[in-house]
């Protein structure tokens, strides 16, 4: 919610402010600098101290800059805001594999992982229209103040009711050393990267731009496009739930970790490409919305084996190899705001986005299932 809230404010922070969608785009796109420079330091943090404390620290943080984030009268103020919030917010995703990865055997641990991203994807189905909503009946600064609200509520709640990893459960609950060469040398390792980086420009774009997609091309209201642009995600949420169910049964039931993991991003990946390249000719808004659920759910199935696979790499470091993932992935999440809206500004086009990404995700196909692999890389290592 505190991530996708200033797609909803953009058309507004445009008005006031007077900005063009290539300065929203870079203001969308500062917080991918804070997001990458915590990742790879968070995973480490978490493995080392474990991630109960790590994503508490974390969310207290992005929970103080959303709520600071409205005293901002400038670009130069929402920016620090922005950044500050994807500072406590890189440490979110690898502080949670850790955890998953202690906490969760093999044949469970792609469901822990997609019921992560669920809780990821409702809030960004609940940030969509209720942001909307109170963008039209009160302005964009409310939105801030509220989810600040419920992100004290939750750290509230965490610190008191979260338990540390069981001394007994699927890895050691500490680690100290990492094999940074035997990670780093490994194709599989490079795959995942590569992918990642795929993966999230795809995911920034669309949660950037998306409700200004429907504004722009399509006629929706600014209520409109926060109801619409959550259909897209909600269908995202069904497909991911659904493809860590198939892949978890698949893998109980005997089935290879890199078949699985091939076969199920080269379908998703497969047809998300050719739902992506119908959006542009369909005639009507509600067909586009249509059209771009079917690309998410597909999406869905593709991406939810991305991030669990630094699991079945290395499951005892997997805060750090996470950190890696979203290092490579923000990386992307810097560029693909700022580009999107600098495509649209220049051409007035908005489906010249969309065709760059189906030819991202082809690219990002080819790799997985040349290089990628579900099997362990990294030595067994003694119990501290």
């Amino acid at each position: 919610m505190d991530r996708w809230n200033l797609s909803i404010a953009a058309p507004l922070l445009m008005k006031e402010f007077g900005w063009n969608e290539t300065t929203m785009g870079l203001l969308q796109s500062v917080f991918f600098y804070g997001f990458t420079l915590t990742h790879l330091p968070g995973g480490w943090l978490a493995d080392r101290f474990g991630g109960r404390r790590v994503l508490g620290a974390g969310t207290l943080g992005w929970t103080l800059a959303t709520g600071v984030t409205p005293l901002g009268g400038s670009f130069a103020g929402l920016a620090a805001a922005r950044l500050a919030l994807g500072l406590g917010e890189g440490l979110n995703m690898p502080s949670i594999s850790s955890l998953v990865a202690r906490w969760f055997p093999l044949e469970e641990r792609t469901r822990a992982t997609v019921v992560n991203l669920t809780g990821i994807h409702t809030g960004t189905l609940v940030a969509l229209p209720l942001s909307g909503w109170i963008a039209e009946t009160w302005g964009w600064r409310p939105i801030f103040y509220l989810y600040a609200a419920v992100g004290v509520v939750w750290v509230a709640l965490w610190f008191r009711w979260a338990a540390e990893p069981p001394l007994t459960g699927a890895e050691p609950a500490r680690v100290a050393r990492v094999p940074w060469g035997l990670l780093l040398r490994r194709r599989a390792v490079w795959a995942l990267l590569v992918t990642t980086f795929i993966t999230n420009w795809t995911a920034w774009f669309m949660y950037s731009w998306v409700p200004t997609y429907f504004i722009q091309a399509h006629g929706f209201s600014l209520k409109g496009s926060g109801v619409v642009s959550a259909v897209p995600n909600l269908v995202m949420i069904a497909a991911g739930l659904a493809a860590g169910w198939v892949a978890d049964r698949a893998i109980a039931g005997g089935q290879p970790v890199t078949r699985v993991r091939k076969v199920m991003l080269a379908g998703g990946f497969a047809g998300a490409t050719a739902f992506l390249l119908a959006l542009p000719h369909v005639p009507v808004g509600y067909a586009a919305v249509a059209c771009l659920a079917g690309a998410l759910a597909c999406f869905a199935l593709g991406a939810s084996t991305v991030l669990v696979n630094s699991l079945d790499l290395s499951p005892r470091h997997a805060g750090v190899l996470v950190g890696l993932q979203g290092t490579a992935g923000n990386l992307a999440g810097m560029v693909s705001p700022v580009l999107g809206g600098a495509i649209v500004a220049r051409t007035g086009d908005w489906n010249l986005n969309f065709y760059l990404i189906a030819a991202l995700l082809v690219v990002g196909l080819l790799v997985w299932t040349r290089w990628a692999s579900g099997e362990p890389i990294t030595p067994a290592l003694p119990r501290p």
